[in-house]
């Protein structure tokens, strides 16, 4: 086990930002850490870093706890929290020497390795300066693995790219794991950049994990329909009131401006479609696809509002 987090909990006045989270990494994961803004992500990587003590629990790295046994724990660790203000004036590689501590010849070699790799070998000796946002990314990714890190952290690694750099970044990243093995947990706002490049996720809602596993175990056992109705909220309604009388196998339905998103838990698309025209609503287009992260996120956020609402707590 890479990472093993217990019962973390952080407050800030009267504030909880992490709330008792307990969870554990496997070598070789990548896992994908989601949540809306304040939902205490920052705030749990930076414990998991030794940035800030907690206040309760503990988290360990290869088996020593980040704030007893600090050093051991980051000698494993690579982590890119908040990214780097890196040196303008400076190259590359004096950059990536200073930010990393790296010296001798192991570390020269694994310069060599991760340049090549990452593809900025070419870029090493040019001055950061004149560095475009995806070559700077690729460069905090970088320091991150220097010198040979088991475990690295990235935080929004592909915010502020254009598709194009995105594209490059995941293939890095998930390249980089198949390749050698090297944990990865990651954080991202744009969930479909998470869907495909992590094999596991946690979301966290207001300090607490909401959800967590196997990303394919979580999505496969919902389906997604998208129906274009020509009234949009009576069909809400129609779809609530056929979910809370247990006529149909509902679990969610989304509001998507010009369309509806209902998560199923059988097939029951004809029923539905049945069910809106049978009511005077006149459906241009209605399909069945698999349930993707970005519904299944909103779902939980959803139901745990809800829950949030009635006075309970998850």
């Amino acid at each position: 086990m890479i990472l093993s987090c217990n019962h973390l909990s952080k407050r800030f006045g009267r504030k909880t930002a992490v709330d008792q989270v307990s969870f554990e990494v496997d070598a070789g994961d990548v896992l994908g850490m989601i949540g809306l803004n304040g939902a205490g992500k920052t705030t749990l990587l930076k414990m998991i870093t030794g940035l800030i003590w907690p206040d309760s629990g503990t988290a360990t790295i290869c088996g020593y706890d980040v704030h007893r046994r600090h050093r051991q724990a980051m000698a494993n660790l690579g982590a890119i929290i908040e990214w780097p203000a890196f040196h303008d004036e400076l190259t590359a590689r004096k950059n990536l020497e200073i930010l990393s501590g790296g010296r001798g010849k192991e570390y020269q070699r694994k310069l060599a390795e991760i340049a090549d790799f990452i593809d900025i070998k070419g870029y090493l000796d040019r001055k950061v300066g004149g560095f475009s946002t995806g070559m700077k990314q690729r460069l905090g990714i970088a320091l991150a693995l220097l010198p040979d890190s088991r475990f690295i952290i990235l935080d929004e690694p592909t915010n502020g790219l254009d598709p194009g750099g995105i594209i490059e970044i995941r293939s890095i990243i998930r390249d980089y794991n198949r390749q050698f093995g090297t944990t990865i947990l990651m954080t991202s706002h744009m969930l479909g950049e998470i869907e495909q490049v992590c094999s596991k996720i946690i979301i966290i809602n207001e300090g607490q994990i909401i959800a967590a596993g196997k990303m394919a175990e979580l999505l496969e056992n919902n389906t997604c329909i998208e129906i274009i109705p020509d009234r949009i909220s009576e069909s809400i309604i129609l779809l609530h009131a056929a979910a809370a009388a247990g006529e149909l196998p509902i679990s969610f339905v989304r509001d998507c401006r010009d369309k509806l998103k209902v998560e199923v838990t059988t097939p029951c698309a004809g029923e539905i479609n049945a069910l809106l025209v049978k009511n005077g609503i006149m459906v241009s287009s209605l399909s069945t696809k698999r349930r993707d992260l970005e519904s299944f996120f909103m779902e939980k956020i959803s139901n745990t509002e809800s829950t949030h609402d009635s006075g309970n707590r998850v």
